[in-house]
C-alpha cells in the first residue's frame, strides 16, 4: 500500500477551509516578506579640504523617485557624472527637471567669487549655489566624494537581484548623503598638472583618464608636454616629417620596476626600425582640448625649445647645430640635442610650429620650455657664433635668451602669452614671460620681485615622478625623492612676500615627467596619493591645512581607489626602518610619515601581525639581522611591510685600511647603505682601482664575502669589473681565496644597488685582502664614456 493512496482516502476539505486563511497569513507574515534595502551614509572627508565645512545630524536620503532642479540644460550636463555614479551603485538613475522646484535643486547666486560654491545638504533638502558653471562643476566633484561606495566596489547591476538561498528579492542598496553645509573657493587661480607625453606615450583615452583625474579635484589645468628628445607627439601640416620620423623611436622600453636603466638605452641601430612612439592628429587635439574644457580645464601646450629637441633635428637636421644626434633619442641625452639659433630655417621653422600650435588651444598661454639647453654645441658651431657676433651677444646664455625673446615676439602677436621653466632667466627675461620655477623657489621669488608672473613647480614639492619612500623598499622609479609629507606642507607663498609680489603667484602645479613610467599602474602609483596634496595646496587655504586631518580624509580617500582597483603608493604608512652600529650590534628605530599608526615587528623573518612585537622605543636585534615593520589602524594593516636584511658578521667593528694604511671605518660599522648615492654610508672611492685589508682580533674560519656596490652610471659611478679575495695567516703571506669576474654585469648602464657575494673554502685567517676594480676607461656609448669610473663600496659582510 503506497502513502499516495492512503492519502487519497482522507477527506480534508473542512480542515482546509479553517486553516487556509491562517496560513495565508503566515506566508504574507514571514517568507514573502521582502528583505531592507542596506542604507549606505556617505562621509564628508573631501579632498581638497573646503573654505568652511559645517557637520549636520541625519542624513539625506536619496530616494528612487529623486528629481534633481536646475535651471538650465548646462547645469542639467554637469551632473551626468554623478548621476552616473548613483546608477552604477544602485541600478537607479535620479531624474532632472529644467526650471522645477524639487527638494533637491542647483541655483544661480551671482554674489559668490569665481568658481567658487555653497553646498547645504540636510535631512530635507539639497541645494548648491554658484556664480559660474565651473562653480556648479566643482560643488559637483564634491558631491562625488560624499557619495558612500560599496565596501567591496563592485556597483549593483540592477536595482533588485535575487537572494541566493531563498531566491527572494534582493534589493541594491539605498544611498544618502550625510549632512554638512559648505562654502568653498579656490585659493589659487593655477591649479596646474603637467603630463609629459613624449617619454612615455599616452593614448587619447588614458590622456582624458587624466584629465578626468585631476579634475575630480578641482584643477583647472592641464600642462601637455608634447615634444622633447624621445618624441614628437603632435602632428604639424607643415613639417610632416616631425611625425613620421620625429614620433619613433627603438624600442628599448623596461618594465622592470626594479630596474632603472633610462641613461644608457642603447641608440636606434643602423638597420633597426623604430617600433616605439606615436603621436595626436590635429583632429585629435581639438577632441582632448574639447574634453577638458568640458571639465573647466585649460589645455596648454608644451613646445620644448631650444633644448629637448632632438626628435625635431632627427627630422629636420637643417634646422641642427654641428654634432647632432642623428635619430629619435631612446633614454636619457644631456648634450649634442639643441635646435641652432644661428639659422634662419630654425625661426621659419619655429614661427610655423608655433602658430599651428595655437591655432589648436584657444587659450591665453602656451609654453616654450627653455630649460636644460647644453650650449656645447652653439659654443663650437658657425652659424651659432655668427648669430652671436651679428647681435652683440657676449656669451652663449645671452643667446638664448635672444632667441626665448625671438619666440615670445611670436607668441604676443598671437595675443598669448608665452610660458617656460626658470632657465629662462639666464641672459635676461623676456619682458611679457610668465615663469614656472622647478630647479627650487629662486627662480620664481626672483620673477616675482621683478614684476612676472609665476606658477610655482619646485621638483621638491611638486615633482611626482620622484621616490616617496625609503629608498630600498620602493619601487626603483624616480631619480629623488618627493615625500607626501614634504609635498603637502609646501607653502606656495615664499615667506617674507610682500601682498603685491604674492599677487604675481598664479598658483603650483604637479609634473609627472615619464621617464620611469612604462604603464598605467606606474602612472597611478607615481601619481597617487601626491596628487591628492598638491591639489589641497592649491585649492585650500593654508589655514585650514592640517596634515593628521589630511591623512583621516587621505585613508576614505585610498578606499575609493581601491574600489575601482587604482594602484597607488602606501609610502606615508609604511615604517621607515633606521639603523646605527652600536659596538658590535645594531640598534634599530622605526617610524612612520602618517602620526598615531600602531607599528608591529618580528626579527625572524615571519610578517608581522597585531599579535607580533609592538613598536614602543629602539630595540637592539639578534644575529639573524632581518627586521620586518608593519603598521596598523585599529588591527588592520595599511602601507606596505618593511623589510631590511642587518647582518651582523664576523667582521663587525674590525679594522679595514686601505693600501696606505688609512682607516675605512665605514666599511665594517654595521652601517648599510640605501639606494642613493647621497647616503654618507657609502664609501666613496674616486680611484678605479682599490686594495683593502681586514684585520681580525683574533683567528677567525672565513667561507664568505658579500658586500654591495652603487650603479649610477649618469655620475661614473659603477660596479666592479673584477674581485678577489685573498687570506693570511698569523705570520703567513697572502694567499688567493676566491676571485669574481663580473664585466658583464658591469657595463649595464642604470641606476641601482648590484649585490655581490664570493664563496670559497673555509680558511682559518686574521687577515683578508680584497682587491676591487672598475672601469678606468667607461665603455663607449655610456653615459659618461672614456672617463674613469668611481666605486661606491658598502659594509664588507665577512662570515
Amino acid at each position: 500500500m503506497c502513502h499516495k493512496n492512503r492519502i487519497g482516502t482522507l477527506n480534508f476539505e473542512p480542515m482546509l477551509r479553517f486553516f487556509f486563511p491562517l496560513l495565508l497569513i503566515f506566508l504574507l507574515c514571514t517568507c514573502g516578506r521582502a528583505p531592507k534595502s542596506e542604507l549606505l551614509v556617505g562621509k564628508t572627508l573631501i579632498i581638497p579640504q573646503p573654505l568652511e565645512q559645517t557637520e549636520g545630524q541625519g542624513h539625506f536620503a536619496i530616494a528612487e523617485d529623486l528629481v534633481i532642479s536646475v535651471e538650465n540644460e548646462t547645469q542639467g550636463s554637469l551632473l551626468v557624472s554623478f548621476l552616473d555614479q548613483v546608477n552604477d551603485i544602485t541600478g537607479r538613475r535620479p531624474g532632472v527637471m529644467v526650471k522645477g522646484d524639487t527638494k533637491f535643486r542647483l541655483t544661480t547666486d551671482s554674489s559668490l567669487p569665481p568658481e567658487g560654491y555653497l553646498l547645504d545638504v540636510k535631512p530635507e533638502e539639497v541645494e548648491i549655489k554658484a556664480a559660474d558653471n565651473a562653480g556648479f562643476f566643482y560643488a559637483i566633484q564634491t558631491l562625488h566624494q560624499l557619495l558612500p561606495h560599496p565596501a567591496s566596489g563592485t556597483p549593483h547591476p540592477a536595482p533588485v537581484t535575487s537572494h541566493p538561498a531563498s531566491g527572494t528579492p534582493h534589493p541594491a542598496p539605498a544611498l544618502a548623503l550625510p549632512p554638512v553645509a559648505i562654502k568653498d573657493a579656490p585659493n589659487f587661480g593655477w591649479r596646474g598638472y603637467m603630463l609629459d607625453v613624449s617619454r612615455h606615450f599616452f593614448t587619447v583615452e588614458e590622456v582624458k583618464q587624466v584629465i578626468d583625474n585631476i579634475a575630480e579635484l578641482k584643477m583647472n589645468r592641464f600642462h601637455w608636454h608634447l615634444t622633447d628628445d624621445q618624441g614628437w607627439r603632435i602632428e604639424i601640416k607643415s613639417y610632416p616629417k616631425l611625425t613620421s620620423v620625429g614620433a619613433w623611436r627603438a624600442d628599448r622600453t623596461n618594465t622592470d620596476e626594479n630596474i632603472s636603466d633610462w641613461w644608457g638605452r642603447a641608440p636606434l641601430q643602423p638597420d633597426e626600425k623604430p617600433t616605439y612612439g606615436g603621436f595626436y592628429t590635429q583632429d585629435e587635439v581639438r577632441e582632448v582640448v574639447a574634453y577638458a574644457k568640458a571639465r573647466y580645464i585649460e589645455v596648454i601646450p608644451e613646445i620644448d625649445m631650444p633644448g629637448h629637441a632632438q626628435a625635431a633635428v632627427a627630422a629636420y637636421p637643417e634646422i641642427g647645430c654641428v654634432k647632432a644626434l642623428p635619430a629619435v633619442a631612446t633614454g636619457g641625452v644631456f648634450r649634442y640635442n639643441t635646435i641652432n639659433p644661428g639659422k634662419k630655417e630654425t625661426y621659419a621653422f619655429a614661427e610655423a610650429v608655433l602658430n599651428e600650435v595655437m591655432d589648436l588651444f584657444p587659450y591665453d598661454y602656451l609654453h616654450i620650455g627653455g630649460d636644460e639647453c647644453n650650449k656645447e654645441q652653439w659654443k663650437i658651431d658657425p652659424d651659432a657664433q655668427r648669430m652671436m657676433q651679428e647681435q652683440g651677444l657676449k656669451t652663449e646664455e645671452e643667446l638664448q635668451s635672444y632667441f626665448i625673446r625671438r619666440m615670445e615676439k611670436i607668441i604676443n602677436a598671437r595675443g598669448k602669452k608665452m610660458i617656460g621653466w626658470d632657465e629662462i632667466l639666464e641672459g635676461g627675461l623676456a619682458p611679457n614671460a610668465v615663469v614656472m620655477s622647478w630647479r627650487g623657489e629662486e627662480g620664481g621669488i626672483a620673477s616675482a620681485k621683478a614684476g612676472h608672473e609665476v606658477i610655482m613647480t619646485p621638483s621638491k614639492y611638486t615633482y611626482l615622478d620622484l621616490k616617496q619612500g625609503h629608498d630600498d623598499m620602493e619601487p626603483n622609479l624616480g631619480y629623488s625623492k618627493a615625500h607626501l609629507s614634504t609635498v603637502y606642507n609646501y607653502e606656495v607663498i615664499p615667506e617674507g612676500f610682500t601682498p603685491e609680489q604674492a599677487a604675481m603667484i598664479k598658483g603650483i602645479q604637479a609634473n609627472m615627467w615619464t621617464e620611469s613610467i612604462s604603464d598605467w599602474g606606474k602612472y597611478t602609483y607615481m601619481t597617487y596619493p601626491r596628487l591628492f596634496a598638491v591639489a589641497e595646496n592649491a585649492w585650500t587655504s593654508p589655514e585650514r591645512k592640517n596634515w593628521d586631518d589630511f591623512i583621516q580624509r587621505l585613508l576614505h580617500a585610498n578606499e575609493r581607489l581601491d574600489g575601482q582597483g587604482i594602484r597607488y603608493a602606501g609610502s606615508a604608512f609604511t615604517p621607515w626602518i633606521h639603523h646605527v652600529g652600536v659596538g658590535d650590534g645594531i640598534e634599530v628605530r622605526l617610524e612612520t610619515e602618517a602620526n598615531g599608526l600602531d607599528v608591529h615587528y618580528t626579527l625572524d623573518g615571519s610578517v608581522p601581525d597585531t599579535s607580533s612585537a609592538p613598536y614602543t622605543m629602539p630595540f637592539r636585534i639578534g644575529p639573524e639581522g632581518i627586521v620586518r615593520a608593519q603598521s596598523f589602524i585599529n588591527g588592520e594593516p595599511v602601507g606596505y611591510t618593511a623589510s631590511l636584511d642587518l647582518p651582523i658578521h664576523k667582521a663587525a667593528g674590525m679594522a679595514v685600511a686601505d693600501a696606505e694604511g688609512k682607516a675605512l671605518p665605514k666599511l665594517s660599522n654595521l652601517q648599510y647603505a640605501r639606494l642613493t648615492p647621497v647616503d654618507t654610508n657609502w664609501h666613496k672611492f674616486p680611484a678605479n682601482e682599490v686594495t683593502l685589508t681586514l684585520q681580525f682580533d683574533e683567528p677567525t674560519e672565513v667561507s664568505s664575502l658579500q658586500f654591495s656596490t652603487l650603479r649610477y652610471t649618469i655620475s661614473g659611478i659603477y660596479p666592479l669589473v673584477e674581485v678577489e679575495v685573498l687570506g693570511a695567516a698569523a705570520g703567513a703571506k697572502f694567499s688567493s681565496l676566491a676571485s669574481l669576474d663580473q664585466a658583464a654585469a658591469a657595463a649595464l648602464q642604470g641606476r641601482n644597488k648590484v649585490s655581490s657575494q664570493i664563496d670559497f673554502p673555509a680558511a682559518e685567517v686574521t687577515r683578508l685582502r680584497v682587491k676591487l676594480k672598475t672601469f678606468n676607461s667607461i665603455p663607449a656609448g655610456h653615459h659618461k664614456a672614456g672617463s674613469r669610473a668611481r666605486i661606491y663600496l658598502d659594509e664588507l659582510v665577512v662570515e
